[in-house]
């Protein structure tokens, strides 16, 4: 009786350990597929502007710049303008200026302004001071360019030795190009201050 109770309990035993063997095999696994459709990022610049080819003094060329978010990500909007002249034939390199941007203390090219009240300037950077959503844009900064005509473009006249004919000397803008280049970017609004530091 005693050998048979040995031989059941032993049983058991047996039994629990492959029970609990079983269990502490028993496995399960489930695998989830996420898929992250990013946001359309798509931002339109509009320029107006057609370069004049015989750019005289007093003459005006319209000159905008209409920053758009077609993207579904606020967006902030900022662009810098850098002027140089170059002379004909130059072999300056890239945006060096040949030419000063003044003569007889006067701007040679005017930028004329619009709407200033809606971008404000930050350094180098005229930042737009809303924010756009989608197909929002902003105003144009910029109206036009003028050729000044408030300057003498004639330094001096030379004369003939008896003084009955003179020869007018022109200042060195003749034939020379006006650039005016732009640079525009865009970040998520929430990402301005990061971005750009302001």
């Amino acid at each position: 009786m005693k050998k048979k109770r040995i031989i059941v309990i032993a049983a058991l035993a047996a039994l629990i350990a492959l029970v609990g063997g079983t269990v502490a095999y028993y496995n399960d696994s489930v695998s989830f597929a996420n898929v992250f459709t990013t946001a359309s990022d798509n931002i339109e610049y509009t320029e107006t502007f057609e370069s004049p080819r015989n750019w005289k003094s007093c003459d005006t060329t319209p000159k905008t710049l209409v920053i758009t978010n077609k993207s579904d990500t606020p967006v902030a909007a900022r662009f810098k303008m850098e002027e140089y002249w170059k002379v004909n034939g130059s072999t300056s390199a890239g945006k060096t200026s040949d030419l000063s941007l003044t003569y007889q203390n006067q701007r040679v090219a005017i930028i004329n302004f619009q709407n200033q009240n809606d971008w404000e300037q930050k350094g180098d950077w005229w930042v737009y001071k809303g924010t756009l959503n989608k197909d929002q844009s902003t105003s144009s900064l910029l109206a036009s360019v003028t050729y000044n005509c408030n300057i003498n473009f004639v330094d001096d006249v030379t004369y003939s030795t008896d003084g009955k004919t003179g020869t007018t000397n022109t200042n060195t803008y003749d034939n020379a190009t006006y650039h005016l280049d732009i640079t525009a970017q865009t970040v998520p609004a929430a990402q301005k201050e990061a971005a750009w530091g302001y």
